[in-house]
């Protein structure tokens, strides 16, 4: 084999190398579309799934999703390869406000979503002992919706409270314990 045989045959080797390193990492990674794709496979009425938000987050892809039960909010796991999906939330609550929410310690992640009906409801607040999130509320030609997660699990939900406010701060919503001992859930103004 002469010289440039042996240049010719290193290149070729190298082309292959990187091809196959390519179709590696490509083959490595899902797409938020098969990410959805495969929460649509897994979502108990999947006839009737429509996707409302998507946003990356550090640990994956969070989502807001509506189907025959309601809304739903699910979480995949880049981590763990998984979706971990919510109880579903009315689309139309009583009080005008309503919250669900998953803690998976796999992940680990906490979310809260909900859907909001009462106009006057501006601002979602979510409270535990010595953390408080500010919720993301958004609009859709569906309806208004909230979320907002914990980039950690969280071991206990005690002096879990999730308010919600009016555009001057005041709190129109409320579910937790606050009096210490009597847990409060409802409408705080009439």
């Amino acid at each position: 084999m002469d010289n440039s045989d042996l240049k010719g045959a290193k290149l070729v080797k190298r082309i292959f190398l990187i091809i196959i390193m390519i179709g590696q990492v490509a083959g490595c990674s899902f797409s938020d579309e098969d990410k959805i794709e495969k929460l649509f496979e897994k979502a108990g009425k999947p006839e009737s799934f429509e996707l409302l938000y998507q946003d990356e987050i550090d640990h994956g892809l969070f989502v807001l999703y509506i189907d025959d039960s309601g809304l739903n909010h699910a979480i995949y796991s880049d981590k763990m390869k998984y979706w971990n999906v919510s109880g579903n939330s009315d689309l139309d609550p009583k009080d005008g406000f309503n919250w669900g929410m998953t803690n998976d310690p796999h992940i680990p992640i906490a979310t809260f979503a909900g859907v909001i009906t009462n106009d006057e409801i501006k601002k979602v607040v979510v409270r535990l002992e010595t953390l408080v999130n500010e919720a993301v509320v958004i609009t859709t030609t569906q309806g208004r919706f909230w979320y907002t997660y914990f980039d950690d699990s969280i071991e206990s939900i005690k002096g879990l409270k999730i308010e919600a406010l009016s555009g001057d701060g005041d709190i129109i919503w409320k579910d937790g314990v606050y009096d210490g001992e009597h847990r409060y859930r409802g409408n705080t103004v009439k």
